[in-house]
């Protein structure tokens, strides 16, 4: 008798096993959060202007996240994350500009800056189903969507660097453009999980007015690239 439950329990624990993997894959899971990213733009006029650390003010250039996402047979993820980046960094070292008649050099006394991306995502865990695997919560992804701009300024104009004061200037200017994201990160689906995240941003620029001060009119593009973590809730 011994033998035969003996022989049951060896022929149920494989079934039971396979039973316990399939009900995980088909898993899905909901999640909210917020992530915390650090900002480092790429375009030199750009990281003047907003720099990653502004040493005079002791700050970071970060933006805010939501996080409302699906993970769906646990390797397949959908994001949507609209965020908020504020700055009023000053480059009080000056630049160059060309005005309707001459190229002028230009302090800021005053900034504001700030951009609203609104990006769906689409991330993938290739060693989701690798369940001992120290890898199995990363993921490689990519994300795109529309992102508001507002620039404002105010700043002194000088003939040339250091030469004669001009006078002052205010100028400002908000726009839509697109901005493209990829990205790679781990995080957990605990019911309280934390993540990280390295990701590039592309985020071309129109110029459409290039005759003032904004930067946004200056530089090139706003890429940059961004550390973030995120802090995410499981339902």
């Amino acid at each position: 008798m011994k033998k035969i439950i003996i022989i049951v329990l060896l022929l149920l624990v494989p079934v039971i096993s396979r039973s316990q993997i399939k009900q995980r894959s088909m898993k899905q899971n909901v999640y909210v959060g917020i992530g915390f990213k650090l900002i480092w733009l790429t375009d030199p006029q750009a990281s003047d202007a907003y720099p990653f650390f502004q040493l005079s003010g002791g700050d970071f250039l970060k933006e805010i996240d939501g996080i409302i996402g699906i993970t769906l047979n646990e390797q397949y993820g959908f994001e949507f994350s609209p965020g908020y980046l504020y700055s009023n960094a000053l480059n009080n070292d000056g630049y160059y500009y060309d005005s309707e008649t001459e190229r002028r050099f230009y302090v800021p006394t005053q900034s504001r800056f700030y951009t609203i991306p609104l990006n769906a995502k689409f991330k993938y865990y290739p060693f989701a189903k690798n369940y001992s695997s120290s890898f199995s919560k990363m993921y490689f992804g990519i994300g795109a969507g529309p992102m508001y701009i507002n620039e404002e300024i105010t700043g002194q104009i000088y003939s040339d660097e250091g030469q004669v004061f001009i006078g002052n200037r205010s100028a400002s200017d908000n726009f839509w453009t697109g901005n493209y994201e990829i990205m790679i990160g781990t995080g957990s689906f605990s019911k309280i999980g934390f993540g990280f995240e390295v990701s590039y941003r592309f985020v071309p620029l129109p110029h459409d007015v290039k005759s003032n001060p904004l930067i946004t009119s200056l530089a090139t593009n706003f890429n940059s690239i961004n550390l973030t973590g995120n802090i995410l809730f499981s339902f």
